[in-house]
């Protein structure tokens, strides 16, 4: 019999209703840091990426933003070749995991990028997360998205 981790690994990587069921799963369970690439690579899917999102914040703050540190660290050079819809879903992720500081880094690694666009989306997620990720302050009353800046 496979763990628990495995079948819903294997459930992520499956076909759409596999997928959701899993991220349904997810969604209630706080104790699956060994899925976090996946719902990373999720998260940066439109599709999937609130389903993944949600799953992500459920997994315990002391254990995610480390890992998602790690996540980060590993794929910042990629936004220089990557477009600024990527950028924008990862930015959600840590802004969802209230993780201002590496929101913060990553605002300051697009600023520095030679694209334009991302340039331009790390503007608009400054001004939306403002003291929060220059700071690294406290949780708003409500996170903003930059699904709504202008």
């Amino acid at each position: 019999m496979r763990d628990k981790s495995g079948v819903l690994s294997a459930a992520l990587s499956a076909g759409h209703w596999q997928r959701a069921a899993a991220l349904a799963f997810l969604t209630d369970v706080h104790d699956d840091l060994d899925l976090l690439p996946q719902l990373v690579d999720l998260a940066m899917m439109p599709a999937w990426a609130a389903q993944a999102r949600r799953a992500i914040t459920n997994i315990p703050r002391e254990q995610l933003i480390p890992r998602l540190e790690e996540l980060l660290t590993a794929r910042l050079d990629q936004f220089t070749d990557e477009d600024d819809d990527y950028f924008a879903l990862w930015a959600e992720v840590l802004a969802d995991a209230e993780a201002w500081t590496l929101l913060s880094q990553l605002v300051s690694a697009a600023r520095t990028s030679p694209n334009l666009l991302l340039q331009d989306v790390a503007a608009r997620v400054a001004e939306s997360y403002g003291a929060l990720i220059t700071d690294a302050g406290e949780r708003p009353a409500r996170s903003p998205s930059i699904q709504c800046v202008p």
